[in-house]
């Protein structure tokens, strides 16, 4: 499964402290949408009762799969999930929710333009090419 395995990291020399500055490896910061993902899998397991063998053979799986589906690290595919729901009896339901409810505000108008130059744009105004009104017959 194509992106299903974490980036590889190399293991700091045997004796090398890290270095305080540096920011942890990306293999270390679980995404928050898989861990969360990780957890309803296991959850939905554990309330079953089942084993990670009996779940696997529930959904038609291996236990290494099953495992990955439950590891913070893998973030499995929407139909994958959509499968754990329906052997566990449940749906799967995605929404978008904005993060923060931003305050009310009222329509904001355009800003007015002058007549002039509103004029201008259509071609008319009332004023000939030296800037005088047009003569009207």
């Amino acid at each position: 499964m194509l992106g299903s395995r974490p980036p590889t990291v190399a293991a700091p020399a045997a004796g090398a402290a890290p270095s305080p500055a540096a920011p942890p490896p990306e293999a270390e910061r679980p995404d928050a949408l898989a861990t969360d993902v990780a957890r309803v899998v296991r959850e939905l397991r554990t309330s079953a009762g089942l084993s990670e063998r009996a779940a696997a053979r529930l959904l038609g799986t291996s236990q290494t799969q099953l495992r990955r589906m439950e590891d913070p690290r893998y973030l499995p595919s929407l139909r994958s999930l959509a499968r754990v729901a329906a052997a566990y009896g449940h749906r799967i339901r995605i929404s978008f929710e904005p993060k923060e409810k931003a305050p009310a505000r009222p329509p904001q108008r355009a800003p007015a333009r002058p007549r002039a130059a509103a004029r201008a744009r259509r071609g008319g105004g009332g004023r000939g090419r030296a800037g005088r009104p047009r003569k009207r017959t």
